[in-house]
C-alpha cells in the first residue's frame, strides 16, 4: 500500500486539528493516547454553551468507554427507553430499545467539557481564539511520501499571525469549514425546503423522562426529547408564514402536542433550515475532512455527532500507525471511501425518516401511519432499525478478496462479516476492549481444527514477520463464524478479513497491505 511517513522527530507537532467541537476533540485524544504530537485550535474564544447534538448511541459509547470517559457519560446523561409515534394524538406505534441499543442524552457542551478534560489528562490542551486564514503548500498528486508538510497560517487573537506547518492537517471546523474551501473542494447535497424551529425548556405537566415522542399530524410533526435536569426539547417544522416564538411553540404543543403541558422557563431556542451535504472528497494529500465539515444531514434520529465521532475514531489510529512507521501511508486512503460509505447510508436512513415525519397529504400520512403499524406489530422496526441507530450494524465493504474466506462467508444470521465490527461482548472478553485495554494495536484471532494443534502453529509462524500484531485464542464466541480459521482485528474493532485453515496465503496478504513487517 506504499511507503512509510514516519514522523519527524524534528518537529513539536505531527498532526494540525482546526476545531475544537466533539470531533476535533476525540481526534485529539486518541492520537494523543497513541503517542502523537498534536496541536488543536478554535478560532471561538470559550467553549460551547448551548446543548445542540444530544445523543450519543451505543457504538459510540464504546469507543468513549475505551477512551475512559465511559463512566463519566453514564454519570451525566439521560437513557432513552422507547420512541413514541403518534397520529392526532393517536398512538400509532413504539420502539422499545434493549439497554445495549439505547441511546443516551448528553448536550453537546457537556460531551465536549468531558472530552476536553481528557485531553488535559493526557497533556494536550485547546489554543481558542485561533482562526485559520489559509493553507498553503497542500499536494494535489495523492502522493504523502513524496509531499512536505502543509503550512497553516492562523491569526490569533491579538491580530499576531502565524506560519505553522504541520506534517498533516484534520479539518473538522463544522459546516462552515474554512479548511474544506481551503482545499476548494465541493459540498454536494440538498436543502429541506421546510424550517426547523427549536426549543429547550423546562415545563409544568408531566412528561416521560425515558422516551421521545413524535406528535405527527397533517400540520406537522412536534418531537419532544427529554434532557437531564426536566428539561425537554420541542423540535417542529415551522408553519409557513409565521415566525416562532414561546407563545407560538405553546400553541403548538396545545394543538397537536402532549395535553397538559406548559412552557415555563426557556434555556435555549433556535430557528434553522436542515441540509443534507457530503464533501466530493473527505481528503487532499495530507488533509482530511471529519465531522460536520465532511458531512452535515438532518437531526432525525440523532445520528449527526455520532458520525462525526466515527470520522476521528477512524481517522486517528491510521495516522498514529503511518506517522509512527507501523503502517504504510497507503492506509490512509482508506479513510474517505470508509467514511463516505458510512455516511451515505446515515444520510439516506436520516432522509427517509425526515420525509416520513414531514409528512403532510392525508394519503402520504396515512401510508407513513400503516408503514408504522406493520413495522411495530411484526417487530422489525426492534429487529432491524434500531440495531442500525445504535451503530451495531456499522459495516465497511470488503474491497479485497483476500479479505473474505475462499467458499464464501458464514451464512448463520448475527454472524459478524469482514468490514463489521467485532462484537462488543466478544471484544470484552478477549481484552480488546474498555477502559483497562490499554493502546489498541491490531489482532490475529484464532480457531484451531480440532486435534490439530499444528494449523494454530502454522498461523503463529505466518504472523511473526508482524511483532506488533497480537494473536489470540478462540473458544466458542458468539457473533462470529464458528468454524475453524482466523478473525484479522483492526485497531477500531473492525474485522480487516476471515478466512478458513486454508487461506493463510490470504491472511500474510491482508497484514502486507495494512502492517509494516519488523515494526513495533
Amino acid at each position: 500500500m506504499g511507503d512509510r511517513v514516519p514522523g519527524d522527530p524534528g518537529r513539536d507537532v505531527d498532526v494540525l486539528i482546526v476545531g475544537a467541537g466533539p470531533t476535533g476533540l476525540l481526534a485529539a485524544c486518541e492520537l494523543l493516547r497513541q503517542g502523537v504530537r498534536v496541536r488543536i485550535v478554535d478560532q471561538n474564544e470559550r467553549p460551547a454553551t448551548v446543548p445542540k447534538a444530544l445523543s450519543l448511541w451505543p457504538r459510540v459509547r464504546d469507543i468513549l468507554t475505551d477512551l475512559g470517559v465511559g463512566e463519566e457519560v453514564e454519570r451525566a446523561s439521560l437513557p432513552i427507553r422507547a420512541f413514541r409515534y403518534l397520529s392526532d394524538r393517536r398512538p400509532v406505534a413504539s420502539l422499545t430499545f434493549t439497554d445495549d441499543l439505547a441511546a443516551r442524552q448528553l448536550p453537546q457542551y457537556e460531551t465536549e467539557r468531558i472530552l476536553t478534560e481528557r485531553l488535559h489528562s493526557l497533556g494536550g490542551k485547546v489554543e481558542r481564539g485561533v482562526r485559520l486564514l489559509c493553507l498553503d503548500d497542500v499536494d494535489f498528486s495523492d502522493r504523502i511520501e513524496s509531499t512536505s508538510p502543509v503550512t497553516a497560517v492562523l491569526e490569533h487573537g491579538d491580530g499576531l499571525v502565524e506560519h505553522f506547518a504541520a506534517p498533516f492537517v484534520i479539518g473538522a471546523d463544522g459546516a462552515g469549514s474554512a479548511v474544506r474551501r481551503q482545499l476548494g473542494i465541493g459540498f454536494e447535497g440538498s436543502t429541506y425546503e421546510l424550517a426547523f424551529a427549536l426549543l429547550d425548556t423546562h415545563i409544568e405537566g408531566h412528561l416521560p423522562a425515558d422516551e421521545i415522542s413524535y406528535y405527527q399530524s397533517t400540520s406537522g410533526t412536534l418531537v419532544v426529547v427529554p434532557q437531564r435536569e426536566g428539561v425537554f426539547r420541542f423540535l417542529t417544522v415551522m408553519p409557513q408564514s409565521t415566525t416562532m416564538s414561546r407563545g407560538a411553540m405553546q400553541r403548538l404543543i396545545d394543538t397537536r402536542g402532549p395535553r397538559g403541558v406548559r412552557i415555563t422557563e426557556p434555556v435555549w431556542e433556535t430557528v434553522f433550515r436542515v441540509h443534507a451535504r457530503r464533501a466530493t472528497e473527505f481528503r487532499r494529500g495530507r488533509v482530511f475532512l471529519a465531522g460536520d465539515s465532511a458531512h452535515v444531514h438532518s437531526p432525525a434520529g440523532g445520528q449527526g455527532m455520532n458520525n462525526g465521532l466515527q470520522d476521528a475514531h477512524n481517522l486517528a489510529w491510521k495516522l498514529a500507525a503511518v506517522i509512527q512507521g507501523r503502517s504504510p501511508v497507503g492506509l490512509l486512503s482508506t479513510y474517505s471511501p470508509e467514511r463516505v460509505e458510512a455516511t451515505s447510508r446515515i444520510v439516506r436512513d436520516t432522509d427517509i425518516h425526515t420525509r416520513a415525519l414531514t409528512a403532510r397529504t392525508p394519503r402520504r400520512v396515512a401510508l407513513r401511519d400503516r408503514t408504522f403499524q406493520f413495522l411495530d406489530r411484526t417487530g422489525a422496526a426492534a429487529r432491524l432499525y434500531a440495531p442500525v441507530m445504535a451503530g451495531r450494524r456499522l459495516a465497511y465493504s470488503p474491497q479485497r478478496a483476500t479479505q473474505r474466506p475462499t467458499g464464501g462467508p458464514c451464512l448463520l444470521p448475527g454472524t459478524a462479516r469482514p468490514g463489521a465490527v467485532l462484537p462488543r461482548p466478544a471484544a470484552l472478553d478477549l481484552g480488546l476492549a474498555g477502559p483497562d485495554a490499554g493502546v489498541p494495536g491490531w489482532t490475529l484471532l484464532l480457531r484451531a481444527p480440532t486435534g490439530d494443534s499444528r494449523w494454530a502453529a502454522e498461523a503463529r509462524r505466518a504472523a511473526v514477520r508482524w511483532p506488533q500484531l497480537r494473536v489470540r485464542h478462540l473458544g466458542r464466541t458468539r457473533g462470529l463464524c464458528a468454524r475453524p480459521g482466523y478473525h484479522l482485528i483492526r485497531p477500531d474493532a473492525h474485522i480487516a478479513a476471515h478466512g478458513h485453515p486454508g487461506d493463510l496465503s490470504r491472511l500474510t496478504a491482508e497484514l502486507d497491505a495494512f502492517l509494516v513487517p519488523d515494526a513495533l
